[in-house]
């Protein structure tokens, strides 16, 4: 990893990118170095009871994956890596403080991504500050986990096993298997929509093979599914809003339009608290908030804004795995294969 991480950096010719490609390089080396296959960790009593059904749990996940939804597993979640840290990375995102066209950084075979990670919360804030200091609204949010694409295995992290419930644990690991099943560079949009759909769509398919038809963790799922529903609701009418005011940058003073910007944002969180929150039955989103920044909210954007889209190829697929993956593959040359998913589906 340290090798591809310099080899990356010449190949970008910046001396601040090699710099961090290196940090990436090292960091990732570490993480791997510290991989210990799953399977003897599932039989010793060593390991918290806890512990090993959450590993049973990755693996049961693993083999849907590839068996059931035909996902590319390769060596993917085979070993687990147990870290000192509540977050393996700490993400970056950036915004124009008018725009919700996120700030990309431009990586070598990966091209433009909207956000940059960093395994040092310390670098990553400081990066944050200095964007900030640029005048863009900025967001460092902690990631448990995160996909090598299959060019190198994935570990199961201890930071992914608790992060939520059972339920989300099978989805993160579906969703990262989907990132090394198709992968299209430079195209952050797609790339997540297509693996937060599939995450979702097999966590549900998951739990009727796994527990049942009649099990209690089918009701939590339904629940949930409601709640992010109207969680989505929320944070699609907050940019519905915001995307309006900043339409009108020509005709107003950046003063006035960053008012009423701080306005938007402040209502929908109301709203959000006294009126759709006291409704919902999960905690997580009893207590949750909205996007409080244009970077905060371009970030969840790039992975459920166009769900409708991935949603309506799934329906014209049959609700069939394999065909939406033929589907999306066929779309990923595309220059906006989002676009193109979309009119492949009106076609159908």
């Amino acid at each position: 990893m340290v090798a591809l991480a310099l080899l990356a950096a010449g190949a970008a010719g910046c001396g601040t990118d090699t710099a961090w490609l290196i940090e990436q390089g090292v960091g990732q080396a570490e993480v791997l170095a510290a991989a210990r296959p799953v399977g003897p960790l599932l039989d010793d009593p060593r390991v918290p009871q806890v512990v090993r059904r959450r590993l049973a749990l990755a693996v049961a996940a693993r083999s849907f994956a590839k068996h059931e939804l035909g996902l590319d597993v390769g060596f993917q979640y085979r070993t687990a890596v147990f870290l000192d840290a509540p977050a393996v990375v700490y993400v970056v995102s950036a915004a124009p403080p008018t725009s919700l066209d996120p700030y990309t950084w431009r990586y070598p075979v990966l091209g433009a991504l909207p956000y940059r990670g960093f395994f040092s919360i310390d670098a990553a804030e400081a990066a944050a500050q200095a964007l900030a200091h640029d005048g863009l609204d900025v967001a460092v949010r902690p990631v448990t986990t995160f996909s090598l694409l299959g060019v190198a295995p994935d570990p199961v992290l201890s930071t992914m096993l608790f992060n939520g419930d059972e339920l989300t644990l099978v989805e993160t690991v579906i969703h990262e298997l989907a990132h090394a099943t198709l992968f299209v560079s430079g195209q952050s949009a797609f790339n997540e929509g297509l693996a937060t759909f599939i995450g979702r769509e097999g966590r549900r398919r998951f739990v009727l093979k796994h527990w049942g038809e009649g099990a209690a963790i089918r009701a939590r799922r339904d629940s949930q599914d409601r709640d992010d529903e109207a969680y989505l609701r929320g944070v699609g009418a907050l940019a519905f809003d915001l995307r309006v005011l900043f339409a009108q940058s020509g005709s107003l003073r950046d003063k006035e339009l960053l008012a009423r910007k701080d306005r938007i944002f402040v209502e929908h969180q109301r709203h959000w608290e006294e009126e759709v929150a006291p409704t919902l039955t999960s905690f997580r989103y009893r207590r949750a908030r909205l996007p409080e920044n244009n970077a905060q909210l371009t970030a969840f954007g790039i992975y459920t804004a166009k769900q409708h889209v991935y949603q309506g190829a799934w329906a014209g697929c049959r609700e069939d795995m394999r065909c939406l993956l033929a589907l999306l593959r066929r779309v990923a040359g595309a220059e906006d294969p989002e676009l193109a998913l979309a009119e492949a589906v009106m076609r159908r």
